[in-house]
């Protein structure tokens, strides 16, 4: 291994992340046959095939799944030695920053972090896509976030977490629900049919809890964000469940009511989630603590 080729860490790099040797070969501006060269070299390296084909483009083998973490911190290393550790300055950068969270953070933390980036970082430009937890890992490791708010634990050691604050859940219903009150049983919240968010957004402590009771949910819609929630309750009878750090605010956004869950959930937290880099990129910590301070000063306020 003593004359390894630094070119074929990055296409190794390249094929983990697309599958796909066609748009390996396009990011590196060489001919597909160049890239299944390489592949070729690197299985005799390794002594290990990698990679194998399937319906949904190149799986790795269980090898390049262990050398990818590596190998993508190795050349981050590398690359940003060969460049110079530059520094961030906050106040003349014009980098842009990717944040994943749910539509729930867009609407309650967004506020103070964008107006802390507007006070400290005006050049600076931020995106938020939607939260899907299945590939928060994934998109952390290989550079598509920088960072990402959810509620549900991430427990790679490769990540570092700062917890913003504890949330709890709550239900939720029109004002005018004729069976609902402040503390209804078990019995009348089962009886009532229910608007269930997906999984994606990476709530499910309620209905997991429910599971371990023996019951679930009558749903009789599923949507995707939980921001349509309140107009979707004020005018129907059904309910639906909502962390208590929002119930204020949904109640603002329509004639709707929180009630107690009438029964135990596990209090959750709501975490911001970095990657750890051999060699920390100081404008992604300094997104971090951004993004820590200003929610923990909103907190505070409030």
């Amino acid at each position: 291994m003593g004359d390894y080729d630094l070119n074929l860490v990055r296409t190794f790099l390249l094929l983990y992340e697309t599958r796909s040797v066609t748009r390996t070969a396009e990011c590196l501006s060489l001919t597909q046959p160049s890239v299944s060269h390489a592949l070729g070299r690197m299985r005799k390296q390794f002594n290990d095939s990698l990679f194998s084909r399937s319906t949904n483009g190149l799986q790795p083998t269980e090898l390049a799944i262990s050398m990818y973490p590596t190998l993508r911190q190795a050349i981050e290393v590398i690359d940003s030695t060969v460049s110079g550790v530059g520094q961030f300055d906050s106040a003349t950068s014009r980098r842009t920053f990717r944040l994943h969270a749910t539509d729930l953070g867009e609407v309650s933390l967004l506020p103070p972090v964008l107006a802390r980036i507007a006070e400290t970082a005006p050049g600076v430009d931020l995106h938020v896509t939607p939260l899907n937890f299945s590939v928060v890992e994934t998109e952390l490791r290989q550079g598509q976030a920088d960072a990402v708010i959810c509620t549900p634990r991430v427990t790679a050691d490769d990540f570092e977490r700062d917890v913003l604050f504890p949330d709890s859940y709550c239900g939720i219903c029109s004002d005018a629900h004729p069976r609902i009150g402040r503390t209804p049983t078990l019995d009348e919240f089962l009886g009532e049919r229910h608007i269930a968010v997906d999984v994606a957004a990476g709530h499910t402590d309620v209905d997991r809890s429910l599971s371990l009771l023996g019951h679930s949910r009558d749903v009789a819609l599923r949507i995707s964000h939980f921001a349509a929630l309140p107009q979707l309750l004020e005018t129907t009878p059904y309910l639906s469940i909502i962390p208590a750090s929002v119930a204020e605010q949904f109640c603002r956004m329509a004639d709707v009511k929180i009630f107690d869950l009438p029964f135990d959930v596990p209090a959750v937290e709501i975490s911001l989630y970095t990657y750890k880099r051999v060699l920390p990129d100081p404008g992604t910590e300094w997104f971090r603590r951004t993004v820590k301070a200003a929610l923990t000063e909103a907190r505070t306020v409030r």
